[in-house]
């Protein structure tokens, strides 16, 4: 096994919004809804130098995640945060939005935004030039709200631990009708004689960051894959904005013949100056 990620956090910082700015905290009350629905919202993203990578792209799936799920509220705090990262230090951050306290059926108009910070670990150059091990989930998935990286995130996560249980790097999600969601934790990029496809975002792929990045550069199509389609790839590759654009060696320990497309957007990638 090619040196799985570990996402388990290692030293973790808070900060909530108080209205006037970011202060640090501890933890949340256990009235937030957040904490016992799953009614939260949130962004990820590398912090480099003092710089938060890809920040706008990000702020905008927020804003637009905040306005699906009915968290409004919580708008006004989130034009502060580009300010408050530039002092953060280096990390893996995560922009969250609750529903804050209320009954169930109530309005979100008392959300909580705070920024958590956690050290980790550069992914080893040795593991791109390795690529990871893909298993593809028995089950089927479906996400709640399509696209959006909400609080619900149990099912991603029992996924990709079941993965490494059985000695792969990442997991392929697939709908109850069969076709490639994404990763447990990124998406997914499938390439067959020459042509490159993702999943549609019906499926509930989600508009990822670095997803777009790619489909800036690429001629990609958006379509339906089944698992046939992905096991017959010559080359699939994974993008998240943790790791970046990861090459996959294997699926289902079949190994994937080609890297080529993957190896050349790696390097576009690393030399990007909005990456570094």
């Amino acid at each position: 096994m090619s040196g799985t990620a570990d996402h388990s956090p290692g030293e973790l910082r808070a900060w909530l919004w108080t209205g006037a700015q970011f202060d640090p905290i501890g933890g949340l009350p256990v009235s937030d809804r957040g904490f016992r629905y799953g009614m939260s919202v949130f962004e990820s993203f590398p912090l480099r130098d003092g710089k938060a990578v890809f920040l706008e792209h990000h702020l905008i799936r927020l804003r637009e995640a905040c306005a699906m799920t009915g968290f409004e509220a919580a708008l006004p705090a989130l034009d502060h945060c580009a300010d408050f990262l530039e002092q953060a230090g280096d990390g893996f951050a995560r922009l969250y939005v609750t529903a804050g306290d209320g009954p169930i059926t109530g309005a979100c108009d008392n959300c909580r935004v705070l920024i958590l910070i956690e050290s980790r670990e550069p992914t080893p150059a040795r593991v791109y030039h390795r690529g990871y091990d893909l298993g593809m989930h028995p089950g089927s998935h479906i996400p709640l709200f399509p696209g959006l990286k909400t609080g619900n995130y149990w099912s991603n996560v029992h996924a990709f631990r079941e993965g490494v249980a059985a000695l792969h790097n990442e997991t392929l999600l697939f709908t109850p009708a069969g076709h490639l969601i994404s990763a447990s934790m990124a998406n997914v990029f499938v390439v067959h004689q020459g042509r490159i496809h993702t999943p549609d975002l019906r499926t509930g792929a989600r508009n990822g960051v670095i997803r777009e990045w790619v489909m800036q550069r690429l001629a990609t199509e958006e379509t339906l894959l089944t698992r046939a389609e992905a096991e017959a790839a010559d080359e699939i590759f994974l993008t998240s904005s943790w790791l970046g654009i990861m090459p996959a060696a294997s699926i289902e320990g079949h190994p994937l013949p080609a890297r080529s497309v993957c190896t050349d957007l790696l390097g576009q990638y690393r030399n990007d100056p909005d990456v570094h």
